[in-house]
């Protein structure tokens, strides 16, 4: 049985169709298809989440979904009621789809989660990063012939359909799953390995980005960054962080990512002050006569 939450959008037709020629009985929330999305916003959040979560255990579903405003992207939410970001969706995905695919390809941007890394290089497969963005993910795999990627945000792209983002293809690629390993989705979902993240934002004028970009380069040259969008690097004890200038807001985003609450916070408070102190500076030289 599956819990279907469309966020009333005509991705609710495909995937109830879809989920019966599968087998699956429906149950749904928020199915009616209206453009103004009544039932809640149509950005698949866990907080915008919780009548499925609540459908989920009430009906004896074994699995919730929830995709977003064109069915694109999908959220996964276990038998128990819990509510899955995109990271770990993609991580279970990946590992089933490497035990079939053995040394494969996978291709995900530079903001997701370490968990993907660690569970693809884990067994066997390759990971190739790109700058955020589905469509960019979408001409890496068709560039290099990969057959799957995936998104923090629930966007999965599984070459053998179409290298695009589908949420209804992505709820059977996770049926599928289920049903090959015979465990529930909470029991997938626990044996990953745990990650904290914290997010923040430094002020930084659209005018200096390059220059703060440029001197954080150069700052963790030494430590073989990652720079195709921002800069991410990663620390012996696994722990991570990525340093990106939005695109349309005058900040520079910071995500952190450790095993521990501890260090995770302690990552994200020494790197805020580095990329402060570096705008700054930036901030005093642009003043100079």
């Amino acid at each position: 049985k599956v819990a279907l939450d469309p966020a009333n959008s005509v991705g609710v037709i495909p995937a109830v169709e879809l989920l019966k020629d599968l087998g699956c009985k429906v149950v749904l929330v928020n199915g009616e298809v209206d453009g103004r999305f009544p039932g809640r916003h149509p950005e698949p959040k866990p907080e915008n989440l919780k009548a499925l979560s609540h459908l989920t255990r009430s009906s004896g579903a074994d699995l919730g979904v929830a995709y977003d405003g064109d069915a694109d992207r999908s959220i996964f939410v276990d038998e128990l009621g819990r509510v899955h970001w995109g990271d770990k969706s993609f991580a279970v995905v990946a590992r089933w789809f490497l035990a079939r695919w053995p040394g494969e390809t996978i291709v995900t941007p530079v903001s997701s989660s370490s968990l993907v890394k660690e569970v693809v290089e884990g067994c066997g497969g390759k990971l190739v990063w790109t700058k955020v963005g589905s469509v960019v993910v979408s001409h890496k795999m068709m560039e290099i012939g990969s057959k799957l990627g995936g998104e923090e945000n629930g966007g999965i792209f599984f070459g053998p359909h179409q290298p695009v983002r589908d949420g209804p293809m992505s709820t059977a690629l996770m049926l599928q799953v289920m049903v090959e390993e015979q465990r529930p989705l909470s029991a997938l979902m626990d044996e990953l390995p745990r990650y904290y993240l914290l997010k923040a934002s430094v002020r930084c004028p659209h005018e200096l980005k390059p220059i703060v970009l440029e001197k954080l380069r150069e700052h963790f040259e030494h430590m073989n960054p990652l720079t195709i969008d921002g800069v991410r690097i990663w620390y012996e004890d696994g722990s991570s962080i990525l340093m990106r200038p939005s695109g349309t807001e005058p900040i520079f985003r910071l995500y952190a990512e450790a095993k521990s609450e501890g260090r995770v916070e302690e990552l994200l408070g020494e790197h805020m002050k580095l990329v402060e102190g570096l705008v700054g500076e930036a901030e005093r030289g642009a003043r100079r006569p």
